[in-house]
């Protein structure tokens, strides 16, 4: 063979493989993947609490707290309002009968608010409240009765 048609040959294989190159680059650009991509955080996921996360079930409950003076029995008349474990409102009714005891209660009833609203039913324990150290144990006593009532 001539060495002018054997460099003509060289030229187009060549020209061939290039065109070939270009053809399977440009292939594989139109084949890529257009899913796009996210590019957004996804907002972290709060907890929620769930009702079984719940000690207590909201509500009302009422019960009568028995504990001993030195003159004898005595009993408070306890009324609680449970929302999310939380003792959202109190009443305390004195059922004393003699003197002494009314008059502790009394103390205790011009102070015990301001401890157990707005607290967790399971914390409040109450020991000494305005100078009544007996009447709290009758408090007490009621709060778990009403634990009992009211457990989910």
């Amino acid at each position: 063979m001539e060495p002018e048609k054997k460099s003509n040959i060289s030229v187009w294989v060549i020209i061939t493989l290039i065109i070939l190159a270009l053809a399977y680059g440009a292939f594989k650009y139109m084949k890529r993947d257009t899913t796009p991509i996210e590019t957004t955080t996804p907002a972290p996921e709060i907890p929620q609490e769930t009702p079984t996360s719940m000690l207590y079930k909201d509500g009302v409950y009422k019960s009568l707290g028995n504990y001993v003076s030195p003159g004898g029995a005595e009993q408070i008349d306890v009324t609680l309002t449970i929302k999310d474990d939380i003792i959202t409102d109190a009443t305390v009714i004195s059922l004393a009968t003699r003197p002494e005891s009314k008059l502790n209660q009394g103390k205790f009833l011009s102070g015990y608010k301001l401890l157990v609203v707005g607290k967790k039913l399971d914390e409040v324990v109450l020991t000494k409240v305005s100078g009544s150290s007996l009447t709290p144990k009758g408090w007490n006593d009621a709060v778990a009765k009403i634990q009992t009532q009211a457990k989910v």
